[in-house]
Formats: C-alpha cells, structure tokens, sequence
C-alpha cells in the first residue's frame, strides 16, 4: 500500500500514458509473442515428461497446450496452494484419460529443472551485478535443494520395486481400504517419474528448459529496448530472476502490485530515476505476462469444461 501511495503521488495517469505511447509498439508485440512462445515451449517439455519412452501411448500435444494454460490461468485467479497444478492435472485427465496422479509427479520434476536453472541464473549474474547481500548463498540453495530433489526422485524411480515394498509395509498398518487408496496412488506417482530413467527425454527436457529461460530473458530485453532505457543486457536477466523469486509461489491474484514492485526495485538498483518511464516499463512487462494467462486461459477452461468445483484436490 505504501508503494502505491508513494507512485500515486510521485507520478500522473497522463505521464504514463505518454510513456507508453512513446514505446515501440511492435517490440511490446514482439514481447507478448515470446511470453506465448514460452508457453508454448513448456507444453512441449511436458509432453516430453508425460511420454518419455518412444513405445508410450501419445499424448496430444493440443491437450498439453491447454493444460498448461488453464494452470497459469488458474494460479492467476488463485495463487494459493499451487492450485494451478490441479487445473493442469484434472485437464489432462480430462482431454486424454492421462492419470491425474502421474501428471502431477511430472511436474515435480519439471518444477526442480526450473528451480535448478534459476539458481544457476543467480550464481551467474554475480561478477556482473551489484546484487543485495547473501544473493551468492540464495542461488546456491535453490540449485542445491533441486538438485537434491532430482537426485531423491533419480533414485526411487531406479529402485522402485524396492521403494513400493517398502512403502507397501508401511502402509499395511493402515485399514485396508486406506491402505488401497494410497497404493494405487503411489505406484500411479512413481510411473510418472518414468522421464527420469530414459536419457534421450531428460535431456530434451533440459535442452528445452533452457531455451524457455533464454525467452525468460529475452521479454524484459526487448521491453527494455521498447521503451529505449540504457540498460545492459544483465540487467533483464536480474529482471528476469527477481520476478521469478517474488512470483514463485504466486501469493496474490495476478501477482499484482508485486511484480511491478519487484521491477521498479531492480530498476532503482541499476540507478534508473525516470519514475513514470520506470512504471510503464513495468506495467507493460507485466501485461505481456498477464494477458495471455488471461486469454488463453479462459479459451482452455472452455477447451475442457473447467469448473472451480474441480480444484477439490482429489487425483485419480
């Protein structure tokens, strides 16, 4: 609240206004291009991660598409809980009979290659910025706690039979039917890890993680040079990686207000002063993020008849 009063009093509507008219509209459109892109090269990884062995049954790759898309949809709407990874789980199941459970294993391991890449991002951006104190020690415990994560999941998906035994006995001192539920469940969750033990789509998985951060990049840059601010190419990967940390889990509706927040810091941080130009940088920044989880988004609600009731975390 604070930082909107200081805004409301720092800056007009029509200043804002004449800054972003005086962008390069093309370049925004460049921009909202690439954020589809994006989405578009996530759904594809996810494809890979639902049918990692050449012999799997095929998965659409529409279905994955809007999948995705109703998931950034709905943690758009809903921050909380990452309820978005039950839109996307219910939407898969709902367009190819996918199993919910294994959906959402891939996407453990689809989060860990994002949290792995985002550390090494920060580790990479220090001899280059002046960044905030202990930012060395934060990129070294993200990429350390996924790859940890990864290495856990590499193991059990390599000793299943051993983990499901074991797992088995613990479960026995749970009434039958319980103990049912969660075995069915547990095996289904393990089968998802399947990407994890074949070479050829762990490795496409990560070729195409770091095509998606290049365009992570690549959307502040070309709003920076829309908006013909002097600022060094790091300074949109420092932009890039500060939306990702106060967006990762997303705690509010649209993220907004925080994101612009998150901007306008790193902005101060590189000794930008323009005020108004600064803000319609970052409103415009986060429109191109934020219009087409809109807009796709809602066409895939009606792609899979989503209703809000399905966010009753139940996965079959």
């Amino acid at each position: 609240m604070g930082g909107v009063w200081y805004l409301s009093h720092s800056i007009t509507l029509p200043e804002v206004q004449a800054a972003i008219a005086a962008a390069n509209g093309w370049l925004i459109l460049v921009g909202l291009i690439i954020f589809v892109s994006n989405g578009s090269l996530k759904a594809w990884r996810w494809q890979v991660l639902l049918a990692p062995r050449p012999n799997s049954p095929r998965i659409r790759y529409t279905a994955v598409f809007w999948a995705i898309w109703l998931g950034q949809f709905v943690n758009s709407v809903l921050p909380f809980l990452r309820l978005g990874e039950i839109g996307r789980a219910y939407a898969i199941n709902h367009l190819t009979g996918y199993s919910k459970t294994q959906a959402v294993s891939t996407m453990v391991i689809e989060k860990s290659v994002e949290v792995i890449f985002l550390g090494f991002t920060v580790l990479m951006l220090i001899p280059f910025a002046a960044l905030p104190p202990r930012t060395e020690q934060l990129g070294i415990v993200l990429a350390g706690t996924a790859v940890v994560i990864l290495t856990a999941l590499a193991l059990i998906t390599y000793q299943t039979d051993r983990v499901i035994r074991m797992l088995q006995r613990i479960l026995n001192v749970l009434p039958q039917r319980l103990a049912q539920w969660f075995n069915r469940r547990l095996v289904s969750g393990l089968q998802g890890l399947a990407a994890l033990r074949h070479g050829r789509s762990l490795w496409m998985t990560i070729f195409v993680s770091i095509f998606i951060v290049c365009l992570d990049i690549a959307l502040p840059y070309v709003l920076i040079l829309a908006f013909a601010l002097p600022l060094e190419f790091w300074v949109a990967v420092l932009l890039n990686v500060a939306v990702a940390l106060v967006t990762t889990p997303p705690t509010a509706p649209g993220e907004l207000g925080i994101f612009e927040a998150a901007v306008l810091f790193v902005m101060a941080q590189v000794g930008q002063a323009d005020t108004a130009v600064l803000f319609s940088y970052a409103l415009v920044f986060h429109l191109c993020t934020l219009l087409p989880k809109i807009v796709l988004g809602s066409l895939a609600a009606l792609q899979t008849k989503w209703s809000w009731r399905h966010l009753n975390p139940s996965p079959g």
